[in-house]
């Protein structure tokens, strides 16, 4: 997978958002990530809200959903159903973390639902901790080096 790109939603008007509603539809999405009708215009129209799509060659296979709030980046990746298991998450993440959007963050915080172990393990494995569980909502941090 280390042919991706990234193409960042500047509007809700893209051609991509009505496939990415469709991939959000989902049950195997939504009962992880749910999204309002207004998701697209607050990922283009608000301030330090970054959305990405996320292409292999010229095909479209995910999205990433970053919000930064001071020196802290939260964020979603998505990768579509078809896609998964074979290192997208991987490598998006890694780009993440090498901060390939410029956003100069000191950590990231995620959320993940405690059922979704692939998802745990991806984010774990790539040096998240576990800072807390809300419910069934596992909280992660990762910590840039020399930033702690």
């Amino acid at each position: 997978m280390s042919d991706l790109t990234y193409e960042r939603l500047l509007n809700e008007n893209d051609p991509a958002v009505p496939c990415l509603k469709k991939i959000f539809e989902l049950p195997e999405i939504s009962k992880y990530i749910s999204i309002g009708e207004n998701y697209f215009r607050y990922v283009t129209d608000t301030p330090d809200v970054y959305f990405y799509k996320i292409y292999d060659h010229d095909r479209l296979i995910g999205s990433i959903h970053l919000e930064k709030q001071g020196e802290t980046l939260f964020m979603d990746i998505l990768v579509f159903p078809e896609f998964q298991g074979v290192g997208v998450g991987k490598t998006v993440l890694k780009d993440i973390q090498t901060d390939i959007f410029q956003l100069d963050y000191k950590k990231i915080e995620i959320a993940i639902d405690e059922s979704n172990i692939a998802s745990l393990s991806l984010f774990e494995n790539a040096g998240f901790i576990r800072s807390s569980k809300d419910d069934e909502l596992i909280s992660l941090v990762y910590q840039r080096i020399g930033d702690e």
